[in-house]
């Protein structure tokens, strides 16, 4: 992945969560990956069209609750549920991943989307995807973000 679509995730991924969560991420540099967090999850998908590929998040399972309730419109507790908080992970990334796609191919081509998956995510894991070339890191109130898009070739 290339500098420009590690900045286009970022970018695209911060208005996302911005509009929809009402939360703030800033991009981390690249010097330095996130730790892994305790109890990570990583919500993927798929796509194809006119190009195809899979994208990643990867975030703590603390934020879950807290993108649910912002989502719904209730307080954090209220959406402490693990599968409702996983399916607003699930949202999210559905979401951005739109975002993303016409971001990169503009709004004409048709894509066909896999239904999001959450699962979760060791540590080793984290550290391989912090650490991969197609990882954008972020920072949500100062809890890491990882998001990777890869293509098919």
């Amino acid at each position: 992945m290339t500098e420009n679509h590690k900045d286009l995730l970022c970018r695209v991924f911060a208005e996302v969560l911005e509009q929809m969560a009402f939360m703030f991420a800033d991009a981390v540099e690249a010097d330095e990956p996130p730790s892994p967090p305790a109890s990570p999850l990583l919500a993927h998908m798929t796509f194809r069209g006119a190009m195809a590929g899979k994208l990643s998040l990867a975030v703590t399972a603390e934020m879950c609750p807290e993108i649910a309730a912002n989502l719904l419109g209730t307080e954090p507790e209220d959406a402490a549920d693990p599968k409702i908080a996983r399916d607003a992970l699930k949202e999210l990334l559905n979401v951005t991943c739109g975002h993303v796609l016409t971001a990169l191919a503009g709004d004409k081509p048709v894509f066909d989307l896999t239904v999001p998956l959450v699962e979760e995510l060791s540590e080793d894991a984290w550290t391989a995807m912090a650490t991969a070339a197609d990882t954008a890191a972020l920072l949500v109130d100062d809890r890491p973000v990882l998001l990777s898009i890869e293509f098919a070739e």
